[in-house]
């Protein structure tokens, strides 16, 4: 079972990693390492998954949202909720996003230690989600320049293909032109409404792994049957020493 990290967030005493799609029980076309009970997949085969994974990075539970495309964000309660992004402060969870192309997004204040995980497809994008994700962190005493972000595995600017009805919904400066086609940059949205909400461009770092590209993880726009991925953050007690 594999995965991608972004280890600045160790320093914090947290973890962030993105799941690939590797070491899971679930048989093809959702192969292997599935946590979707919505793509058609067996609901045994998606429990076993999620129960091996939060072995694999020994973490008390996996917290997943009910992702309706949205910009509602919601603080862990133990319960499931609709939304498309989830906080808390609590130590021991680890808050999952589900992904096979849009952007999961992992912010943590690094101060406050309070973190929280988002989904950014082009209608959260298009609503504003990342700079709800920050009002809300600034609504609870953030300083924005305290805050860190990650962007994991996502299509990237020259595979996420859209047409006319979508590109006029978003300024010129996020849409490539090729051959006449029409490409549009998701991360680079995201991180306009991050930095216009105070967190300095360095704060923030996109992997840079795009999921139409690369079969290691998931992408409904390359197989269109496929699996969920999955990422997000976690915080470490106070006290721990991992």
């Amino acid at each position: 079972m594999g995965f991608v990290e972004d280890k600045r967030f160790l320093e914090f005493k947290a973890r962030c990693l993105f799941f690939d799609r590797f070491g899971g029980v679930s048989p093809y076309p959702f192969d292997s390492l599935n946590f979707s009970f919505a793509v058609g997949d067996k609901k045994e085969n998606v429990l076993k998954n999620i129960e091996n994974a939060r072995k694999s990075i020994n973490v008390t539970k996996m917290a997943f949202i009910n992702q309706i495309h949205s910009k509602d964000i919601v603080e862990f309660d133990g319960k499931n909720h609709d939304a498309d992004g989830i906080f808390t402060d609590k130590a021991g969870v680890f808050l999952a996003i589900r992904f096979a192309d849009c952007l999961p997004i992992v912010l943590m204040d690094t101060r406050k230690r309070i973190v929280m995980a988002i989904h950014a497809g082009w209608r959260g994008s298009y609503l504003g989600i990342s700079k709800n994700a920050v009002d809300i962190l600034k609504q609870r005493g953030s300083n924005p320049e305290d805050i860190i972000v990650s962007i994991g595995p996502h299509i990237c600017r020259n595979c996420y293909e859209i047409k006319d009805d979508l590109a006029c919904k978003f300024s010129e400066e996020f849409i490539n032109k090729k051959n006449g086609r029409l490409f549009l940059d998701l991360s680079a949205v995201n991180i306009k409404q991050l930095t216009q909400s105070g967190i300095p461009n360095e704060n923030i770092v996109d992997l840079g792994i795009c999921t139409f590209e690369n079969s290691d993880f998931f992408s409904y726009r390359r197989d269109k049957i496929c699996g969920r991925g999955a990422g997000g953050i976690m915080l470490f007690n106070s006290n721990s020493q991992e």
